[in-house]
């Protein structure tokens, strides 16, 4: 009771069924389908009260609900009809994902939306009526700058209160006295996904071989500047389902030639790999602006080429890349990551019936075993049998490689030493309180308290 939308309207049970209604309406496409095919029923008997049933065991549960609520009297049908027939469009074709709510959000946080200026700044104003009280900021501007260089200046300036260092960066500044710095082993990971709807990909020794050709040590120390580690599958290396046990793939171009032969890719007279008259080619594909992911292409692109495959590298303005390439599975080999949570559940990126476009399973993997151990882990309670069943399906698909598993990042996060925790005391004189990171090193759950002082009140966070 009392949580409020940033216009005024009170939240209830009403927006959570709404926001469910919406997810597994087909015409919105949405990848999270996934999460809620379990629910059997979803009902509001009050305004403060919601009751999901579900059909079967389905472990990832809580989890699956904690995330932005929509609110439906923004987004409803008549809501969007009103919208459609505005802009002049086919009200029976618009969905959520047409809608300006998309550029125009509003929800129940700490920050209301303000002003979005493409490319430039996103800006963000105090929500007073906030149901813990204000934070102690009045305004949050999220700037928007391409070039790295720029970054690094504006932050070095004071333009800027807080940045992620580049790699190459970390070493001058993990213990510059201006700045709080805190270091953290990422989630997530960055691999190469291949399309295996590619008839060259259908073969694992294919995949394999793509692979061991690549110097993982040469990107962990050049383009990473030891700023990361190799993983070899699909958990975080933070938990306990990742399987330690499992060795990267070695960097060995003779073996990774030796595995197309057997796979019956031969050498032509121009010593490019053919087999049955047609060449092992095709094209990588990335974001642009992402310096680290096409640095890692260039890399791979340069290690196949040098087992003969005639591979292309492109370049795509993110929007494109994701709507006509990724979603639409319309790629051969793609670089990306994957920023991961702390649950073992991984139907919705490798099960084999989320191929489909918008899916997430957008490199067509499937394999029974993989498919029975992901639904198996959905429905387990026991944390030692959840273990246990997903260190045979990181080896599964570490033996099967959809992907090549590169690393894991590391990040440092600096911020403004003069910006630190404030709360009132029982007089309402200020009192200042160091950040206090969580169990994963991330400093913003105390965020509503973050206040800027003149100078700095504390010492540095390290």
């Amino acid at each position: 009771r009392g949580v409020r939308f940033h216009d005024g309207r009170e939240f209830d049970s009403g927006d959570v069924r709404f926001t469910y209604e919406t997810i597994v309406d087909p015409r919105n496409l949405s990848p999270r389908v996934p999460d809620f095919e379990p629910v059997k029923s979803v009902e509001t008997p009050d305004r403060f009260t919601v009751r999901v049933t579900y059909k079967r065991l389905f472990q990832p549960g809580f989890e699956s609900w904690g995330m932005g609520i929509l609110p439906e009297h923004l987004l409803n049908r008549e809501a969007l009809r009103r919208e459609a027939l505005a802009a002049g469009k086919d009200p029976d074709k618009f969905s959520v994902r047409d809608s300006a709510f998309n550029r125009r959000p509003v929800g129940t946080g700490l920050f209301r939306f303000g002003e979005w200026k493409t490319d430039q700044f996103i800006r963000l104003t105090r929500f007073e009526d906030y149901w813990e009280g204000p934070a102690n900021f009045t305004e949050y501007l999220i700037r928007i700058i391409p070039d790295p260089l720029t970054t690094e200046l504006t932050f070095y300036a004071g333009t800027s209160d807080a940045y992620g260092a580049q790699p190459h960066q970390v070493a001058r500044l993990k213990d510059d006295p201006r700045f709080h710095a805190t270091s953290l082993l990422q989630l997530g990971y960055t691999y190469i996904g291949y399309n295996m709807r590619r008839p060259i990909f259908e073969d694992p020794r294919v995949r394999r071989a793509l692979g061991m050709a690549i110097n993982g040590d040469e990107i962990i120390r050049y383009v990473l500047y030891g700023q990361g580690e190799w993983t070899t599958g699909p958990f975080p290396k933070q938990t306990d389902y990742y399987d330690p046990a499992v060795t990267p793939l070695p960097h060995d171009p003779q073996g990774a030639a030796r595995l197309l032969a057997e796979a019956g890719w031969k050498k032509n007279a121009a010593g490019i790999l053919e087999k049955d008259g047609a060449p092992l080619a095709f094209t990588i594909i990335t974001n642009s602006g992402n310096e680290e992911r096409n640095a890692i292409m260039v890399i791979a692109q340069n290690a196949w080429r040098r087992l003969g495959v005639k591979v292309e590298a492109l370049s795509l303005e993110w929007a494109v890349f994701i709507r006509e390439r990724v979603n639409k599975a319309d790629f051969d080999a793609v670089v990306l990551g994957w920023a991961m949570g702390l649950d073992p559940d991984l139907y919705q990126i490798f099960h084999s019936s989320q191929t489909g476009p918008f899916q997430l399973n957008f490199v067509g993997y499937g394999n029974p075993r993989a498919d029975e151990l992901m639904v198996r882990i959905r429905q387990e309670y026991d944390h030692s049998r959840q273990i246990a069943m997903a260190r045979e399906l990181h080896r599964l698909i570490t033996q099967d490689q959809p992907y090549t598993f590169l690393y894991v990042r590391k990040s440092l996060a600096l911020m403004d030493g003069k910006i630190v925790r404030m709360v009132r005391g029982p007089d309402g004189t200020p009192q200042y309180l160091p950040f206090a990171p969580n169990k994963l090193g991330r400093i913003g759950f105390h965020f509503k308290e973050w206040v800027k002082t003149p100078t700095p009140a504390l010492p540095p966070y390290r």
